[in-house]
């Protein structure tokens, strides 16, 4: 029975065994399995560069270092692939790291047990038996290879290394990942960091000082000052190897005992520019970005600006920015953010490129180009620009001055406010608002925040929107996203503008007048098309421009909002505009400047009256040629200029024809306001003769400029004062027509008095609806609707 129960007990435990080590098998077998997968799994999608950030790193168009940012370690790290180092580099380096790395399968056992019994057992000296991949095994997982453990996990995460990625692979993560003294990491920052220039560019004595500084780089990095001998020393010992296998480079042998000229500073361009990109575009990449920059146009754009500032720093002029931007691929190729992004004292650090501006007039070419699409508007139209009020709204000019009658393509160049602002008034199908609000301007309040007011720059743009905008021109009317890398897609394009409308809106532009006429004679038949803008209370002052394949768009002013009565926009801002410009031209061969703007096949050129713009009557003694868009373009005939008869007897105006005492003579008829601004000027108008006193009569069929009422504000609410009816009148007044002699004014139907056109009239006003009409002898009429609402005061 014992026995019995003996062998059953072994049995049992035999069976136990079986199953513990069954199972065991199946562990290691079933990890085998997942280790396999996921080697597998590694080898197809694993990255190397898993949980390591690199350096947002942005370059110049053709390929210039611009920028580098520290990742969040508080480290520079570039990444550049494999296929961009030299192969002499690559050469260099294995010869000093590793001659050995492609045939070793991660670790060098021979180096290592030789490395260990130096270290170790004899302790004479600390020896490194490392490989390249050790080497990046310890950099990736930031392992502590100073003590037994540490070395053994570093040869663990070696071979495993080894097992996921490609021997190409694990160079090129080194590559990126060596330190370099300071706090630089890769060889692609060491080399911009120690020699301004990629590694793709360095000669053999900047590669082996490279390759030398990962052994030790607290004691071999070099500085502007000092080149450390440990480090002479070291280039040396690899110099040596070098020529036993390159003989034919032992002439270079002097160079490695001179002291190195470093620069120890990574490039420092277009900081505003690249921080846009990084912070508000969000454009980053583990590679250095290829930006749309041009860096010796950036260059030499700043070389003017700077200048620029320091001849004007008198007149308080501190701070300005420019925008240049080829409109036709839609890049910006040089960028100025702010003077000195370093100085708080100009929060040089605000980036103008993107902050909110009052841009002044610099809006008011759309408005011209609406009024063109919308018929108000030709090329040479006259408009006025007097005293006006508009509604509530009572604009005024630069230096309270007004030029009277004004061609159309004058009163933009010479940012005329009134006419820019009687456009907008009477643009119907959109205006202004509308304009901006298709653009993409952002940022808007809503429509009845501005008024009429927008014209002048109550509503804020950025050096980018206001870019945009203009960069439509001369894209016959499209307007189109602009680009600040190399590689991104084109946007999608909308039209803001026909193609009519943009060109003649840019030949006006081209009219405007330089800030000086010393212009380069190689360059004296390339226009300039530019408007300037000045913002309310003198803060900011603008300049936009056109030019070749150009757009740029200049800034002047103080982030802080103070204003400066130097900051003028025609002064201040176009000057500087002017100098890169007329720079830009000049440098550019006369074979890559672009042949002058096609004109759309629906501009055409007429006659019209030289003074008045109209198209010309039998009457005009001087004709001009203007830009026309057929079946668009007002066609109203010349009112200015007039044929009349005179009764030599009397001196009267007479409609009699063919007598010997009635002599025809051509005489100026003027509105009543812009006579009163000829007065003003001392160029009086001489007035055409009246009719004889008892010749008044409603004549229906005679020409002229109509009554305008210009004393009132339509659709304005007026106050009736209960307790002090003695100030309860209005004002009436007409502007009026060179021929009217006399004014009759009505409410409603209820009459309320006559007047000569230079004659004011005081009406006593009561509460309710009025609508006043006035009218001239010859029955031309104007109408203006008020309200009067009774106070109690």
């Amino acid at each position: 029975m014992k026995v019995k129960v003996h062998d059953g007990l072994k049995k049992m435990l035999k069976s136990r065994k079986a199953k513990i080590w069954l199972s065991v098998i199946s562990v290691l077998l079933l990890s085998l399995i997942i280790f396999s997968a996921h080697i597998i799994y590694m080898n197809i999608y694993g990255n190397i560069y898993d949980g390591i950030e690199f350096s947002p790193s942005y370059e110049d168009r053709k390929g210039r270092l611009l920028q580098v940012f520290l990742t969040e370690d508080e480290q520079y790290r570039i990444y550049r692939p494999l296929n961009d180092y030299p192969k002499e580099f690559i050469e260099v380096l294995l010869m000093q790291e590793d001659k050995f790395f492609y045939s070793h399968f991660g670790i060098n056992p021979v180096a290592i047990i030789k490395a260990g019994w130096q270290t170790y057992v004899k302790k004479s000296r600390r020896m490194g038996a490392s490989t390249i991949t050790m080497q990046t095994a310890k950099l990736k997982y930031g392992i502590y290879t100073r003590s037994i453990p540490g070395k053994l996990k570093q040869i663990r995460k070696a071979l495993y290394l080894e097992l996921c990625f490609s021997k190409d692979e694990i160079l090129e993560a080194y590559l990126n990942l060596a330190p370099c003294g300071y706090n630089i990491q890769g060889f692609e920052t060491a080399s911009w960091f120690y020699f301004g220039k990629s590694v793709k560019d360095l000669n053999l004595s900047e590669n082996i000082m490279l390759c030398v500084l990962p052994q030790n780089p607290l004691k071999r990095s070099p500085s502007p000052k000092n080149t450390p001998s440990e480090l002479i020393e070291a280039r040396k010992v690899l110099f040596s190897s070098w020529i036993e296998k390159h003989p034919e480079d032992r002439d270079k042998a002097l160079y490695m005992d001179m002291q190195l000229s470093v620069e120890c500073a990574l490039p420092n361009e277009a900081r505003h520019f690249t921080e846009m990109l990084l912070y508000e575009k969000n454009i980053r990449s583990q590679q250095p970005v290829r930006t749309s920059l041009n860096l010796e146009i950036q260059q030499k754009c700043e070389d003017i600006f700077y200048q620029y500032l320091n001849r004007n720093r008198n007149f308080g002029i501190n701070n300005a920015a420019i925008l240049l931007v080829d409109w036709k691929n839609m890049e910006i190729v040089a960028n100025i953010g702010s003077a000195n992004y370093y100085d708080d004292s100009i929060e040089g650090k605000v980036n103008a490129t993107t902050a909110k501006r009052s841009p002044g007039s610099t809006l008011k070419p759309f408005i011209y180009a609406m009024a063109l699409e919308q018929g108000l508007i030709q090329y040479r139209t006259m408009l006025k620009d007097v005293p006006t009020t508009f509604n509530e709204y009572s604009p005024d000019n630069y230096g309270s001055i007004f030029k009277g009658p004004v061609q159309a393509w004058f009163a933009l160049g010479d940012s005329r406010n009134i006419p820019a602002i009687y456009l907008e008034q009477n643009l119907k199908e959109r205006n202004l608002y509308d304009y901006m609000t298709q653009a993409g301007v952002t940022g808007l309040k809503e429509r009845e925040h501005y008024g009429l007011s927008i014209v002048l720059g109550t509503a804020d743009v950025s050096m980018l929107e206001l870019a945009e905008m203009y960069c439509a021109i001369p894209n016959g009317g499209l307007q189109k996203e602009i680009r600040s890398t190399v590689q991104s897609s084109p946007k999608k394009e909308k039209r803001m503008l026909t193609a009519e409308s943009a060109y003649i809106v840019r030949k006006m532009l081209e009219e405007n007048v330089p800030p000086y006429q010393n212009k380069p004679l190689e360059i004296k038949d390339i226009p300039v098309a530019y408007k300037t803008g000045t913002s309310i209370g003198f803060k900011d002052a603008w300049s936009a421009g056109i030019f070749d394949r150009y757009v740029l768009i200049v800034w002047v002013g103080n982030f802080d909002g103070t204003g400066n009565n130097a900051f003028l926009g025609r002064q201040t801002a176009a000057p500087l505009l002017f100098n890169i410009a007329y720079s830009i031209l000049s440098a550019t061969p006369q074979n890559a400047l672009l042949p002058p703007p096609a004109c759309p096949e629906n501009v055409t050129e007429v006659e019209v009256c030289s003074i008045s713009g109209g198209l010309p009557n039998e009457s005009c003694p001087h004709t001009q040629k203007a830009l026309f868009i057929p079946g668009v373009s007002p066609i109203e005939k010349c009112k200015i200029h007039r044929k009349i008869n005179i009764d030599i007897r009397s001196g009267y105006r007479t409609d009699e024809s063919g007598k010997p005492y009635v002599k025809t003579i051509v005489r100026e008829f003027w509105p009543s306001d812009l006579r009163a601004l000829f007065e003003e000027a001392g160029l009086p108008r001489i007035l055409p003769p009246s009719y004889p006193p008892d010749d008044f009569r409603l004549d229906y069929g005679r020409q002229g400029y109509p009554p305008q009422i210009t004393s009132l504000l339509g659709g304005t609410d007026y106050i009736y004062r209960r307790k002090s009816p003695e100030n309860n009148k209005v004002l009436l007044y007409a502007a009026s027509d060179a021929d009217t002699t006399e004014l009759i004014w009505f409410n409603g139907s209820e009459f309320i008095g006559r007047a000569s056109p230079s004659q004011i009239l005081e009406w006593p006003i009561k509460p309710g609806i009025h609508e006043i009409t006035v009218t001239d002898q010859k029955g031309r009429s104007d109408s203006i609707t008020i309200s009067v609402i009774e106070s109690e005061y």
